[in-house]
C-alpha cells in the first residue's frame, strides 16, 4: 500500500458519489455517468483501489499505462491476497495520491477495444559509428580504415564478404561445423569496418566496444577472427613479380643506371613490451634502437609496390641473417640486381647464385670518399629511399607504434602483413 498522510494533511481517496442508472433507447441499462470527487470521510463511501480484471498488480500496472484509456474500479473488499507473506508485501494495491487525477474528470471505457494490443519490435543498441556514416566523405574513409577511396573500400569488401560471411562467424566452431555459438550482433561490413579501425588508429578494444554498443570480450573475439581470416584472405595484394613485369613498369632513374633492379629491400623494427624472461630479453633487445624490437623485412620493386614482406622476427637479428633466413633469395633469378643499405654484407650470399647487390660504398680507414664514390653514394641513397617511404606508409597503421604486448606477440606478423597488403591498394610511390 502506497502511504497515505493523516491527521493535519488530508487524505485523499477516490469515492464513488452517484451513480444514475437509467435505460437507453433501446431498453439497455447504462451508467450515464461515473463522477468521481475526493471526500475526508472515510465512513460514508466506500474505498476503491485500483487492480487489474486479473486481480494481479503486474497486470494492473500495464492496463493503467498505454494499453487502455481509463482505469479499472473495483471496490477493495474484492482486492485479491497473495500466497505468501513476501509475495503480499511486495505486491501492493495501487491507490490513488493526487487530487489532479480524478477531479472533474469522467472515466471512459469506450476506447480500451483499440488500445488493447500493442506490437513491439527487439530493443537494440545501435552503433556509434558505422561504415553508412563516412562512406561519403573520402577523407574520413581514408581516416579511419588506411584504404584511399570508397570505392577501393568496397570493391575489396565485395571481394572478401562471401566468406567472411562463414569464416568470421561465431556460430560456428571451425569451418565445416555450424553448429553452437552465439548469432553475430554487427553486420559483417560494420565488423569488417571495426577491425580496420583498430588497425589504422590503433584502438583498445575497450573503445572499440564503446562505439559499436558490444562488450570487450566480444571485441576482442571478432578481430582476432577477422586478422587470423585477413592474413590470409588479403595475401594475394602482395605478390612476387616477374622480371619482365618489373622492366616494364620500370621508372626512367632506374633504366638510365640500374636497370637489371628487381626489389630494393630494407628492415624495419617495432617497439615490444619487455618480458620478465632474461632470456627473452637478450633476443629481443635491439642495439639499433636500444629497445626490444621485432624486425620485419620489406620488399619493393623499383616503381614503390611492395613485393615482399617477411614475418617477424626477434630484434636482436642482423640484416644479413633476416635477408638469408627469410626466403627473399631463393625468388630471385640469375642476373637479377638487388639495391640494399650498407647493413647488408650479403655478397657472400648473393655472388655464388649470379645475383649482383647494389651496396655503397664503404669507407676505407683513415682515408676519405672519392668524387667517384660521392656520386655513387648519391644515386644509390636517391633511388633506395622510395623503400623508406614505403615503410612509411605502412607504419601509418597506429597499431604498429605502441609496444606490442608480450601476449600478441605470435599475432604480429599477421597484424603487420595485413597493415603492408592494405598500403599496397595505394598508388605507386613513383609513377
Amino acid at each position: 500500500m502506497f502511504p497515505t498522510e493523516t491527521g493535519a494533511n488530508k487524505t485523499f481517496q477516490p469515492t464513488l458519489l452517484d451513480e444514475d442508472v437509467g435505460d437507453d433507447d433501446d431498453g439497455d441499462t447504462v451508467n450515464d455517468d461515473l463522477d468521481l470527487e475526493l471526500s475526508n470521510d472515510d465512513s460514508i463511501q466506500p474505498q476503491l483501489s485500483f487492480v487489474s480484471p486479473s486481480g494481479h498488480a503486474i497486470d494492473t500496472s500495464v492496463h493503467l499505462h498505454d494499453y487502455c484509456m481509463g482505469p479499472v474500479l473495483q471496490p477493495q473488499n474484492q482486492s485479491f491476497r497473495c500466497c505468501d507473506t513476501q509475495t503480499e508485501n511486495n505486491c501492493a494495491v495501487m491507490e490513488v495520491q493526487t487530487e489532479e487525477s480524478f477531479q472533474g474528470k469522467t472515466a471512459d471505457f469506450s476506447s480500451q477495444t483499440e488500445h488493447s494490443t500493442r506490437d513491439f519490435g527487439v530493443q537494440c543498441h545501435l552503433p556509434i559509428l558505422t561504415y553508412d556514416d563516412v562512406k561519403y566523405n573520402g577523407d574520413l574513409v581514408s581516416f579511419y580504415t588506411g584504404i584511399p577511396y570508397r570505392v577501393v573500400f568496397e570493391a575489396l569488401f565485395d571481394e572478401i564478404k562471401d566468406e567472411a560471411e562463414v569464416r568470421t562467424s561465431r556460430r560456428k566452431l571451425n569451418y565445416k561445423d555450424s553448429d553452437g555459438g552465439r548469432p553475430r550482433t554487427l553486420s559483417v561490413l560494420d565488423e569488417f569496418f571495426m577491425v580496420l579501425m583498430r588497425l589504422r588508429l590503433g584502438l583498445l578494444f575497450e573503445d572499440l566496444g564503446t562505439r559499436f554498443c558490444i562488450s570487450t570480450s566480444q571485441c576482442s573475439d571478432i578481430v582476432e577472427r577477422w586478422i587470423n581470416y585477413l592474413h590470409v584472405q588479403l595475401s594475394f595484394l602482395v605478390q612476387w613479380p616477374s622480371r619482365e613485369l618489373v622492366k616494364n613498369n620500370m621508372p626512367k632513374q632506374f633504366k638510365e643506371k640500374y636497370s637489371n633492379t628487381r626489389i630494393i629491400i630494407d628492415c624495419t623494427e617495432i617497439y615490444s613490451e619487455t618480458s620478465s624472461s632474461l632470456s627473452l630479453k637478450s633476443l629481443m633487445y635491439s642495439d639499433y634502437k636500444s629497445h626490444m624490437t621485432h624486425k620485419m623485412l620489406v620488399g619493393i620493386s623499383p616503381n614503390g609496390v611492395v613485393t615482399f614482406v617477411s614475418d617477424c622476427w626477434v630484434g636482436c637479428t642482423s640484416d644479413k641473417k633476416l635477408t638469408e633466413k627469410c626466403g627473399l633469395l631463393d625468388l630471385l633469378e640469375e642476373g637479377d640486381a638487388i639495391m640494399v643499405g650498407k647493413g647488408f654484407t650479403i655478397t657472400d650470399l648473393t655472388t655464388p647464385r649470379g645475383i649482383h647487390p647494389i651496396i655503397p660504398p664503404f669507407k676505407q680507414k683513415g682515408k676519405q670518399f672519392s668524387k667517384r664514390d660521392v656520386l655513387l653514394t648519391k644515386d644509390i641513397a636517391s633511388l633506395r629511399i622510395h623503400v623508406e617511404r614505403q615503410m612509411e606508409r605502412i607504419k601509418n597503421f597506429r597499431i604498429l607504434h605502441v609496444n606490442i604486448p608480450i601476449t600478441q606477440s605470435r599475432r604480429i606478423s599477421k597484424v603487420f602483413k595485413i597493415c603492408t597488403y592494405l598500403k599496397n591498394l595505394w598508388p605507386p610511390l613513383v609513377q
